[in-house]
């Protein structure tokens, strides 16, 4: 291989291992944390999803980009023939020898033009050759090493999409179960209140009782214990009536689960 696929296949080496490893170790924390939190929903649970989250964008933003240049430069095969230097460097020496052998020794008062002119027909000679690399363009090596490290990180990519759809999988599993909660919750709320109204009406009832009246329940002779007993238990059985029926017509309306 020439030095600059050897450089180049390094730092992609270098590059993908490195994404490749934090996203390995996203997963690693990411699994666990996402089922201990569908498990128990706890503050704590929550900020460390909320910390993972964080990190999944911002590599999925990396690997993203990295991969875009590789999708850039394999559709781009001018681009890839660009990248032999050793191959541009070859056709620029040969060129420049060609010219010195064309117009012999280069004396000491002409050399600055002839650089000028040396450089200009490297410039039209490298145009050209460019042009017809264009039409012949032999940049399968260097195809074959991108290809590679295209593959790795579109490995790495598809692992984060995976851990992304987990996430957000998890997230609407929670969103479900608090609102079911609050559905318990609102149904708990309303038992409660309808109990308050069959409590207040039958203190309503005790204050009507508690008035100064001269009726014939106040009056020991004719009424006596056993019939404020009888009223008592009959207001207590006539707000138990009142609060089943409403429970009752409750869960007829849908409005009640249990």
């Amino acid at each position: 291989l020439p030095f600059e696929f050897v450089a180049l296949e390094a730092c992609l080496e270098a590059a993908c291992s490195s994404l490749d490893n934090e996203a390995r170790t996203l997963e690693q924390e990411a699994y666990p944390a996402l089922d201990k939190l569908t498990s128990k929903i706890s503050t704590l649970n929550l900020e460390r999803v909320r910390q993972i989250k964080s990190r999944l964008v911002a590599i999925t933003g990396r690997v993203q980009k990295v991969r875009d240049e590789f999708e850039h430069l394999l559709d781009d095969d001018g681009d890839m023939a660009e990248m032999y230097l050793t191959e541009k460097f070859e056709q620029q020496q040969l060129v420049s020898f060609d010219y010195v052998r064309a117009h012999g020794e280069i004396t000491l008062e002409n050399t600055i033009c002839e650089s000028n002119v040396v450089g200009k027909q490297s410039h039209r000679t490298h145009t050209s050759a460019r042009s017809a690399s264009a039409e012949h363009l032999d940049v399968e090596e260097l195809e074959m090493i991108l290809e590679a490290y295209f593959v790795q990180i579109d490995g790495t990519l598809n692992k984060l999409s995976n851990l992304r759809e987990y996430v957000d999988d998890t997230e609407d599993y929670i969103n479900i179960m608090l609102d079911d909660k609050q559905n318990h919750l609102l149904q708990t709320g309303v038992m409660l209140t309808t109990a308050t109204v069959v409590v207040s009406a039958f203190v309503a009832l005790t204050g009507v009782f508690g008035m100064n009246i001269s009726i014939e329940l106040f009056d020991d002779k004719k009424a006596g214990m056993p019939q404020f007993l009888w009223t008592v238990v009959g207001g207590t059985a006539g707000c138990l009536f009142l609060y089943i029926a409403a429970i009752a017509w409750c869960k007829h309306k849908r409005l009640l689960e249990y």
